[in-house]
C-alpha cells in the first residue's frame, strides 16, 4: 500500500441532521461511495479508502445515527429514512457514474437507491447484506448487539469485548474501530458514537428488517454479492438466490472471514473488488 493518507473530514445538513463523511479526494475521478454496516461508521472504510483513492474518488458516509453524525431525536432509522438521505446526498454532490458499495445495512440502503435510481448507479458491490428476515440472520444480528458495549471503562475493555466476535479480526483492526466509534465522557465512561435508540427499535421489531426482495429486479447494472465465508448473517443459498434474481450480478466468497471482510481480510476484499471493477460491462 502506498503512504498513508489521511481524508479529509467533511459535513453537510440533509434532511434537518448535520452529516459527516469522509473524502479521500481525487475529484473528478468516478466516484465510489462507501456505506458502512449497523452501529459502524466512515472509518472502518479506512483500508479501503487506502487502497482505492489513487484510482477513484472515494467518499464514506456517516450514516444518519451514526458516527460523527447527528442522532435523529424522533427515532427517524427506517430504511426509507436512510434512502432519502443518500439520495439528497447524491444530488447535493453531483455524484454520476456511481459506484456504490455497502456492508449490511449499508449494503441493504445501497441496494434500494439503485434499484430506485438506476441511472445514478453504474457498478454496485453487497457485503454481506441479507435482502429479507430469516431466524440465523435475526440470530446473527442479536448476537451481534449483545457484543457491542453500550458503555465500558477503558478502550481497552471495548476492544476485547468486539475482539470476540470473529477469530479473524485483529486487536489493531478492533482498536481503529473503538477510537473512532466511542467517545469518553466526563465520568471517564466510554460510550458509542451510534444512537442506542436504533437498537431497542430493533428489539421491538424481534431483529426482523424490511423486505427488500422485490427490488431486486430492479437493479440492472452490474453488481457483485459477495459474503464471508463463514457468515452467520447471509447464508450461501441466500447469496446466490439474490445473484439469481439481480440480472448482472456474480457471487464472490472471502476466505478467512465471516461478517466483516472488510476487516477481517481486507487484501482478499480489496483484489475481489479490484477485479471486478476492471471488468468491462
Amino acid at each position: 500500500m502506498s503512504k498513508t493518507i489521511e481524508p479529509n473530514e467533511k459535513y453537510l445538513n440533509i434532511n434537518g441532521i448535520h452529516f459527516h463523511y469522509l473524502d479521500w479526494g481525487n475529484i473528478g475521478h468516478q466516484p465510489i461511495l462507501l456505506l458502512h454496516g449497523f452501529m459502524a461508521h466512515a472509518y472502518v472504510w479506512d483500508d479501503f479508502g487506502q487502497t482505492f483513492r489513487n484510482r477513484y474518488h472515494v467518499i464514506a458516509l456517516d450514516q444518519r445515527g451514526h458516527g460523527e453524525t447527528q442522532w435523529c431525536i424522533d427515532g427517524a432509522y427506517s430504511i426509507y429514512d436512510y434512502f432519502s438521505d443518500i439520495v439528497c446526498f447524491v444530488e447535493i454532490l453531483g455524484l454520476r457514474d456511481l459506484i456504490i458499495i455497502g456492508h449490511s445495512m449499508g449494503g441493504r440502503n445501497a441496494l434500494i437507491y439503485t434499484a430506485c435510481y438506476p441511472e445514478n448507479v453504474e457498478r454496485l458491490v453487497l457485503i454481506d447484506a441479507r435482502p429479507g428476515n430469516d431466524p440465523a440472520s435475526s440470530k446473527a444480528l442479536k448476537n451481534l448487539i449483545k457484543h457491542i458495549p453500550l458503555q465500558a471503562g477503558s478502550c481497552e475493555e471495548v476492544v476485547e469485548k468486539i475482539n470476540t466476535l470473529s477469530p479473524y479480526l485483529s486487536k489493531e483492526v478492533c482498536s481503529h474501530i473503538v477510537v473512532r466509534g466511542f467517545k469518553k465522557m466526563r465520568n471517564e465512561m466510554m460510550l458509542p458514537k451510534f444512537d442506542v435508540g436504533m437498537i431497542q427499535q430493533l428489539e421491538k421489531l424481534d431483529y426482523d428488517t424490511e423486505d427488500l426482495w422485490p427490488f431486486l429486479q430492479n437493479v440492472n447494472c452490474l453488481s457483485l454479492v459477495i459474503r464471508g465465508e463463514r457468515s452467520s448473517f447471509l447464508s450461501k443459498k441466500v447469496a446466490q438466490r439474490i445473484c439469481r434474481l439481480i440480472p448482472n450480478a456474480e457471487l464472490r466468497e472471502i476466505p478467512k472471514s465471516s461478517h466483516f471482510p472488510a476487516q477481517e481480510n481486507p487484501i482478499a476484499l480489496n483484489e475481489v473488488i479490484s477485479e471486478f471493477l476492471n471488468q468491462r460491462r
